[in-house]
């Protein structure tokens, strides 16, 4: 009884080496995607000029003279993926922050004019160059409105049973 013991103990100790090393060589492998590490989460010296803008003239009722206008800049932060946006209306001075996902470039963003009078779109570009809207500003009924059109993420997959 005492051998069986001592060979079933023995046997489970092989076994248990051996998938140790099975399930190491199994995690190694990472999935094809490039990593999003590429870029560095901060910026060594962001640009103090707005890398993005849009401005269009407001009228004030005595031809231009208080030089209103409905405004949206970008600018960098210290944090690659994040930026700060400064809107003017009329006599109102607003900021608020952007965090851009992480999809392993740099990344490029821009405001373009949106489909009403007053009203701008926020996005970036993806790893393609393709456009994605991410936030609208606009003016209705005399209030200014940030509204978040989408919402984006990046994931990482392992791939599994190889």
């Amino acid at each position: 009884m005492r051998s069986l013991l001592t060979y079933s103990c023995l046997l489970f100790f092989c076994i248990s080496c051996n998938n140790s090393d099975a399930v190491q060589t199994e995690q190694a492998p990472e999935s094809a995607a490039p990593a999003a590490e590429a870029v560095s989460p901060t910026r060594a010296n962001p640009k103090v000029e707005a890398v993005a803008a849009y401005s269009e003239k407001v009228d004030d009722g005595v031809n231009y003279a208080n030089n209103w206008k409905f405004a949206v800049q970008m600018y960098e932060t210290p944090k690659t993926f994040n930026y700060l946006i400064k809107i003017d209306y009329k006599e109102l001075h607003l900021t608020d922050s952007l965090g851009i996902p992480n999809f392993g470039i740099a990344p490029k963003v821009e405001l373009r004019k949106g489909a009403d009078p007053r009203t701008c779109i926020i996005g970036f570009l993806d790893r393609k160059g393709e456009f994605k809207e991410y936030k609208k500003v606009a003016v209705k009924n005399e209030q200014l409105k940030i509204t978040t059109i989408n919402r984006y993420s990046v994931a990482t997959y392992r791939a599994s049973g190889e």
